[in-house]
């Protein structure tokens, strides 16, 4: 006997299903994934039992014809008589007896409850926002493997997880006796064989081997089909005879004595039940769908954190590194004919008035060049700075002779304190080459410092030419014409002390025209710690 007259259209969809306890007969079912209510007329025979089954998911009615009889429903007792309605709830154990010597007639109602899947199904346009072509892509497979486990064990039936490819990606819940039995030689078991692969829009019941059902939920986002879940199989009726003969000579055959006892003690179900069973798989396939595309917005948040982490810590130190550029071009910026005015002194020098004095310029301009290459993007201490404005004022000295007098008056306590690397050179500088080089007449510079709680205060006090008026209104206004200025300049002074210490400075100049200039900085003893 082939195997394809065992496997027939009426084993898959009867219209009357015979059991050992009775028969079923539909009288109305909707195809499969188009609707939930199913009625039929249930005969169970004289003193005969359907025993303890689970409704997964399916809502039941009873309308007693005739006959007498009782049933349980979790445990609790009830008798059946004519002309009574008797409710069933979903996922209630339940069991019926007959109690009498004729049949007990009864209209059964299922009702399979299903959730509204557009509540839980990911919006369409979310979900097409991913390419998603593969399962494994998407789902934790070892929490999936824990649902599959999980649902297997209350439906009592086999279930296996196929990708779009009909690879096999979960191991099979629940493997039955017969499957593993007969399935070890038997290439197209629905549950092992690789490859296999149902592409419908829909759920089915197909065949699967000697009138077994097996039941395919496809499982898709947006538009694609990216896997299946099988479950089964199943007997929707009692087993034919033509079965068993198939069987016992596959038995004689292969030496398979268990084989026979193992496929009559598969799950018969009424079809009420195995709609049930459809809809609960069919939460199961959006279930995986909608983790699936969380799983996918969160591995896309997470991404999109770390970009913006890595982003962020580039900027800081690309910030740092153009800041460190910009230290170096505004200190580079140290007045040219200063430097050229001061070698042209020391030849004057060497040549009119003989190597002392000229040694004594030579060796302050090389301090002078010598801290200034080495301290370049520093902080320096009081101390240094000072140091460094006395080198300045000494060879500037040589070359003004008594126009220059100076007043330095720091306490010793600053002395350590940390400030700008040329912060006073520049505010000197000023006074010289605005003042005493334009007028030619004396001029005194006074330097005086003093602690103000966490704050040191330097002032710089000259008693020269002063700042005109309208040149005060722009004084630190940006100016790309090196013309307009001398040294670094005090736009380029105020961006130093902003790159040190943010807005926790002041820095003031007051000045008239004719009496002089004060140049006020108070600087936090204790900088910003910055994170670069």
């Amino acid at each position: 006997m082939k195997e394809k007259n065992l496997n027939s259209y009426n084993a898959v969809r009867p219209v009357k299903q015979y059991f050992e306890w009775g028969t079923i007969k539909w009288l109305h079912e909707p195809e499969i994934g188009k609707g939930t209510l199913m009625v039929g007329h249930t005969t169970l025979l004289p003193n005969r039992e359907q025993t303890k089954h689970l409704h997964t998911g399916d809502e039941q009615i009873l309308y007693a014809l005739s006959g007498k009889g009782v049933h349980w429903v979790d445990g609790e007792e009830y008798p059946i008589t004519y002309g009574k309605v008797y409710h069933i709830p979903p996922y209630a154990e339940h069991a019926v007896k007959n109690l009498g010597d004729e049949p007990l007639e009864m209209i059964i109602v299922y009702h399979a409850n299903s959730m509204d899947y557009e509540e839980i199904l990911p919006p369409v346009e979310f979900s097409t926002r991913y390419a998603v072509d593969n399962l494994k892509n998407i789902i934790d497979v070892p929490m999936l493997q824990r649902v599959q486990d999980k649902f297997s064990e209350a439906s009592q039936m086999s279930i296996v997880i196929k990708d779009e490819k009909g690879e096999i990606i979960t191991e099979p819940s629940n493997p039955l006796a017969f499957c593993q039995l007969r399935c070890k030689y038997e290439s197209s078991c629905h549950l092992n064989k690789k490859k296999t692969f149902y592409g419908g829009s829909e759920t089915k019941v197909l065949n699967c081997c000697l009138d077994l059902a097996m039941v395919y939920t496809p499982i898709f986002v947006g538009d694609t089909c990216i896997g299946n879940i099988i479950c089964g199989p199943v007997l929707l009726n009692e087993p034919s005879q033509e079965v068993i003969e198939a069987l016992k000579k596959e038995m004689e055959r292969d030496g398979n004595h268990q084989l026979l006892e193992s496929y009559l003690s598969l799950r018969k179900l009424t079809k009420g039940r195995l709609y049930a069973i459809i809809e609960s798989l069919k939460t199961m396939s959006h279930f995986i769908v909608e983790t699936g595309i969380k799983n996918l917005a969160q591995k896309e948040l997470h991404q999109k954190t770390i970009q913006v982490l890595e982003e962020n810590k580039k900027k800081i130190q690309l910030e740092k590194a153009l800041n460190e550029v910009k230290m170096e071009a505004l200190q580079a910026q140290l007045s040219p004919h200063f430097l050229f005015n001061t070698l042209s002194v020391i030849g004057e020098l060497a040549y009119m008035q003989g190597a002392k004095e000229a040694a004594e310029t030579t060796f302050a301009l090389s301090s002078l060049l010598r801290t200034t290459l080495k301290r370049s993007e520093e902080l320096v201490k009081v101390r240094e700075e000072i140091q460094y404005i006395k080198d300045y004022l000494l060879i500037q000295k040589k070359r003004f002779q008594h126009l220059i007098k100076e007043e330095i008056q720091i306490p010793d306590e600053l002395m350590e304190i940390e400030v700008p690397f040329m912060t006073l050179q520049m505010l000197v500088e000023n006074t010289i080459v605005h003042g005493l080089e334009i007028t030619g007449e004396e001029v005194t510079i006074e330097i005086r410092g003093e602690k103000q709680q966490d704050y040191i205060a330097i002032t710089v006090t000259d008693n020269g030419c002063g700042i005109k008026e309208e040149v005060m209104e722009k004084l630190f206004e940006k100016k790309t014409d090196t013309k307009e200025g001398t040294g670094i300049g005090l736009v380029n002074l105020k961006e130093r002390f902003a790159y040190y210490y943010g807005d926790d400075y002041q820095f003031d100049i007051k000045s008239q025209q004719g009496k002089g200039t004060t140049v006020t900085i108070k600087l936090p003893i204790v900088r910003e710690e910055r994170d670069w």
